[in-house]
């Protein structure tokens, strides 16, 4: 029978602000497995390549906080600040991160699959070359963030809002996208595949860029909020005509023949 020695919460937390080397080996030879570090005062911690997987650090202050390369693995980060946390190529996969703050954080390469981003706060967040697979992020916000060949393959984003993103070469195949708010997000080369749609907002952005529309699910029929701005804006970089995929994408989202047809490029005043 194995006996780990007693470690207070006072002194772990010390030891991991002072060495992470030291932290990752009381990690060995303690047993901190389901340890509760909520509301831990971490503000600008160097923490790179700490072992933090299966702890409570619940409304920790982790802002400003060095945690490249971290094992966050089923870490529970409800209510968390890491507004501006470097968190590149770290291991969430299976973390909880409810209301938690990541504002301007630094995330490329970070993998967050089947983690739980419900109600999160990722305003201007850099989650270029990200993993989301499966990843649970109904209600968040990622406005003007980053997701640059972001793989967020059958997370469920609904009720998301998604102003002024970048998903340049990201996937979304078979996400959930129901009642998503896409204004002024960037699709270029954006692969919706089998996407589930419904009452999605698409205001005051360009399609032609986005791939595989004409697979998306409406279904239940889906009724989509799309701007004339949006099918002007497609129009347009369409060269002046809507391709088939286009045409079926706005025809099971709503969007009458009639409506198309009625949608003419600005012609410039004759000089």
């Amino acid at each position: 029978m194995k006996f780990w020695p007693t470690v207070s919460k006072e002194q772990c937390l010390s030891r991991l602000r002072r060495d992470v080397s030291a932290w990752n080996e009381l990690r060995t030879s303690a047993d901190l497995t389901g340890t509760s570090f909520a509301n831990a005062r971490l503000h600008g911690a160097n923490l790179s390549w700490a072992d933090l997987t299966h702890l409570d650090f619940s409304g920790s202050d982790l802002g400003d906080a060095d945690l490249r390369g971290a094992d966050l693995q089923f870490c529970d980060l409800t209510g968390a600040n890491l507004q501006s946390a470097d968190l590149r190529g770290a291991s969430l996969q299976g973390a909880t991160l409810g209301e938690a703050n990541l504002s301007h954080a630094l995330l490329q390469g970070a993998n967050l699959a089947r983690a739980d981003l419900s109600q999160i706060n990722l305003r201007g967040a850099d989650l270029g070359y990200s993993v989301l697979r499966g990843t649970y992020c109904s209600r968040s916000d990622f406005s003007e963030a980053d997701l640059t060949w972001a793989d967020m393959h059958s997370a469920n984003l609904s009720n998301s809002t998604f102003y002024k993103t970048v998903f340049t070469d990201a996937t979304l195949a078979q996400a959930n996208l129901a009642h998503a708010n896409f204004n002024l997000a960037l699709l270029e080369n954006t692969d919706l595949e089998e996407a589930f749609l419904h009452d999605t907002i698409f205001a005051a952005l360009d399609l032609c860029g986005a791939k595989n529309l004409a697979t998306v699910q409406h279904e239940p029929s889906s009724i989509l909020s799309i701007g004339t701005d949006t099918l002007l804006n497609t129009l347009r970089s369409s060269g002046g005509v809507y391709s088939h995929e286009l045409e079926v994408f706005f025809s099971r989202g709503g969007v009458s023949i009639d409506m198309l047809a009625s949608i003419r490029p600005v012609s410039a005043p004759a000089s």
